[in-house]
């Protein structure tokens, strides 16, 4: 039962990292094997951690549902005049789709589609999303699936991978707030990135269960849309494979030192780009020591460009298929010489800006 509560809440935190990573980017000795850790959560041990996990949890549904009752109270119920989000139509011959670029943590509105967009939306047959995270969430098959593949699995652990002032910090920064247990120590760096990220968003006041993944999710299901993935866990979980213990070291090291303040200021800044359909590009390499940007590079390949062209792929399946799509990725996947968008139209498809004026103009 350890084991299946410890599963759904990595993949809970997984799911909500990989979404924000792919959306809008934003040695001591060795103690235990996996094998030993899985079976030493038990008894006191056991009773201590479950304290912990059932104080976060305790907390996070507080603070969800607090969340979800000020949202409730302060919804409009028209669209933000400024609110206009970048959308693309894809045409070739009589085949068409929508490209829709996403945003991770939105901001109380951003269900309120323009008109442009919701009309796109209605026209469309299916919903086409990075991962069918809601589905994922529902099957603790994959979840536990997803556990194994996040672990170490030579008998090592990550203070095996990372530096000991790294792995400290962390661990204490992840105490603090009630989410450390020592199990942890035998998952790869992907995971504490994820837990380190979600909880400085969490620190920063930023609600990243309210992203655009699960508002449109929730319209697909209400209009009886079919969701297709453009990827699948692996895909996404390869890319975590290029970060090397240098790079996750940094990475790890600097949400423990992140300020809270800047994270909200930098997090509004990236969401308003996105309201206003202004270009989202990856910014972060500035931060990235000399020794390491290397690394970063390849991880930053991996990341978008390799991944791009996989999405561009799909997209033309659906295109050749017949397939009336909302095709819905990260925003940071459409602009650029590698993006979704020039990708197909170096393809030879028509890809054309959908503004909100034009929208009206036609309607009219």
């Amino acid at each position: 039962m350890k084991i299946k509560k410890l599963a759904s809440a990595v993949l809970s935190a997984i799911l909500g990292t990989i979404i924000i990573f792919s959306g809008c980017s934003n040695g001591g000795s060795v103690n235990d094997n996996s094998s030993k850790a899985e079976s030493s959560i038990t008894s006191s041990e056991s009773k201590t951690e479950s304290s912990q996990s059932s104080k976060a949890e305790s907390s996070t549904v507080s603070k969800t549902e607090s969340q979800s009752s000020k949202n409730e109270s302060s919804k409009n119920t028209e669209p933000d005049a400024d609110y206009t989000p970048a959308m693309w139509k894809v045409t070739k011959g009589d085949k068409e789709m929508y490209l829709f670029g996403s945003i991770h943590a939105t901001q109380d509105g951003a269900e309120n589609l323009p008109d442009y967009v919701q009309k796109a939306f209605d026209e469309c047959d299916y919903l086409a999303m990075e991962l069918d995270t809601d589905s994922m969430m529902n099957d603790l098959g994959q979840a536990l699936q997803l556990t194994q593949k996040l672990m170490y699995t030579d008998g090592t652990t990550i203070k095996d991978h990372i530096s000991e002032e790294t792995y400290n910090a962390a661990v204490k920064y992840l105490t603090e707030k009630g989410l450390y247990i020592s199990y942890y120590d035998n998952f790869k760096p992907m995971m504490w990135i994820s837990l380190l990220e979600n909880a400085m968003y969490n620190d920063a006041g930023i609600d990243i269960t309210k992203s655009m993944e699960s508002i449109m999710t929730s319209k697909a299901k209400k209009a009886n849309k079919k969701i297709l993935e453009v990827e699948n866990i692996d895909i996404q979980l390869g890319v975590f494979d290029n970060i090397s213990d240098e790079l996750a070291d940094v990475m790890i090291l600097s949400y423990t030192q992140a300020d809270p303040s800047e994270q909200a200021k930098a997090n509004n800044k990236l969401y308003e780009q996105w309201k206003h359909g202004e270009a989202i590009e990856d910014t972060d390499e500035d931060e990235i020591p000399d020794e390491c940007k290397e690394d970063y590079e390849k991880y930053s390949k991996a990341m978008l460009t390799d991944r791009n062209k996989g999405m561009a792929d799909k997209a033309e399946e659906y295109m050749n298929d017949g397939k009336k799509v909302f095709f819905m990725v990260g925003a940071a996947h459409m602009y650029g010489d590698n993006g979704i968008v020039q990708l197909l139209k170096d393809r030879g498809y028509t890809v054309e800006r959908v503004s909100k004026t034009e929208n009206l103009s036609q309607a009219a």
